[in-house]
């Protein structure tokens, strides 16, 4: 901001020239805010040498969250975990992946030649969920399992659900093993006793942080912390600047500094008011018990019927209301930070309405599909760096049973995987995927003309 009130005229990328220069149409939604969409410039810091204002920026956002350091993402938390996967793991290393992951952990697990053990979780029929793991499951696996080079978590799952990070990271860390946790939707959790502790707090080593999904930063910014003697940080530093171009977007570099400054500033008391908020609609979730608890700032409807799904979506939009997504095993509704009483009192009504008409289920086809496959333990034949550099072909669902995935199959969202690269095909698996490519879900891997890829 300093910086704008001194220059007259840019002599400099980008081509925009400060908002002077496009298409008005464009240009008129993005007003005052393309002025900070800057290069580097004296008093403005590199990005991939940080020494001032921007090494300032993350030191303060350390200090946040009581980290040893955090380092800023222009890249989405992707590039974090990519990042992570490869700073904590040798080529040939096996990483434990405990309890469902996003396709960015796979990814750095062939970026860095790592091997996959696969740790899977029980599942909720009741929920219609994959349930984040627990202390003594991650225990079982490291004990009963190869030897692996690090433990990879999420929590919270898409659904809100978090693990108890402490507990786990005292698991981890008794056999001298990282902790990486992908907490990608919770970089507002710890901002008041009533929500999650967050995994800083808790001890895990490296933490991933979605800054643009709770709190107020623009779509793509995020931050990872780092804390420990058993994470090189230097050697995660240059992993995530390997995955950023050299010239990084300051206008999300300023958002991330203002919703840091937020997060401090204002945090907390608007943390304590949506929950009030929350409270006064009867609409706080109940704990999720013991082993987890739940984020209530996510509304997590489990219906077992896509159909049931798409009808409270049509409900909330008739309302002017969008959800997170709606799939066939529920509806996702996030409540940001500051949510407004009356969009509280559409959202119940939508709620109370769909369900007088319908219930959730646990019986139809597609969700006992989810289920038997949420309890499956796939085998991978070939390394995820392997399947990566594999030939493919592609073939149609039907046809590729008992064939070796070549490239991941992703309902979305929620983004989980459901077939992994170098997995072996089951019946059961062309079942779940054909019946959800018929209902015209979005399924990242199959083709329009319902064909996937499978090593040749």
């Amino acid at each position: 901001m300093q910086h704008i009130q001194r220059e007259y005229a840019s002599l400099h990328i980008p081509g925009h020239q400060q908002g002077r220069v496009g298409w008005e149409a464009f240009l008129s939604f993005l007003d005052r805010g393309l002025l900070l969409d800057l290069t580097e410039l004296p008093g403005l810091d590199d990005f991939h040498n940080a020494r001032g204002c921007i090494a300032r920026s993350q030191r303060l956002a350390a200090v946040a969250y009581g980290s040893d350091a955090c380092l800023y993402s222009v890249n989405g938390s992707t590039a974090c975990v990519m990042a992570a996967v490869k700073a904590v793991v040798r080529p040939g290393g096996a990483v434990l992946l405990a309890g469902p992951f996003h396709q960015s952990a796979w990814r750095g697990l062939v970026w860095s030649g790592a091997r996959a053990c696969l740790g899977r979780t029980g599942y909720s029929a009741d929920c219609q969920l994959a349930l984040p793991p627990t202390a003594d499951e991650v225990a079982a696996w490291l004990d009963a399992g190869e030897a692996v080079q690090a433990v990879f978590l999420t929590s919270p799952v898409y659904q809100g659900l978090a693990a108890d990070v402490a507990a786990i990271a005292r698991v981890v860390h008794a056999r001298g093993l990282p902790l990486i946790v992908d907490e990608a939707h919770g970089a507002h959790f710890g901002l008041v006793p009533e929500l999650p502790q967050h995994s800083v707090a808790a001890g895990a080593d490296v933490v991933i942080h979605s800054v643009h999904k709770t709190l107020p930063g623009l779509t793509q910014t995020a931050w990872v912390h780092v804390q420990g003697p058993r994470v090189d940080s230097e050697r995660l530093r240059a992993a995530l600047l390997f995955l950023h171009s050299t010239s990084p977007s300051y206008l999300l570099l300023a958002s991330l500094d203002a919703a840091r400054a937020w997060r401090e500033a204002e945090g907390p008391d608007s943390a304590r008011q949506t929950l009030a908020r929350l409270a006064a609609f009867d609409l706080l979730p109940a704990e999720g018990g013991g082993d987890f608890r739940i984020d209530p700032l996510r509304q997590w409807l489990p219906t077992g019927d896509r159909a049931a799904s798409l009808r409270l979506a049509e409900e909330l939009a008739a309302r002017g209301l969008f959800p997170e997504y709606a799939d066939g095993q529920g509806v996702l509704s996030v409540f940001g930070l500051g949510v407004a009483e009356r969009t509280l009192a559409r959202y119940r009504d939508a709620v109370a309405r769909w369900r007088a008409e319908f219930r959730p289920r646990s019986d139809t086809p597609e969700s006992g599909l989810w289920q038997a496959l949420a309890r499956a333990h796939p085998v991978l034949d070939v390394a995820p760096a392997e399947a990566e550099a594999a030939g493919c072909e592609w073939v149609s669902i039907a046809a590729a049973v008992g064939r070796l995935a070549q490239r991941m199959v992703i309902p979305y969202p929620p983004g989980v995987p459901l077939i992994l690269p170098g997995q072996r095909i089951e019946p059961e698996h062309c079942d779940l995927l054909a019946a959800v490519w018929r209902s015209g879900y979005d399924v990242q891997g199959v083709t329009d003309d319902g064909e996937i890829a499978v090593i040749c």
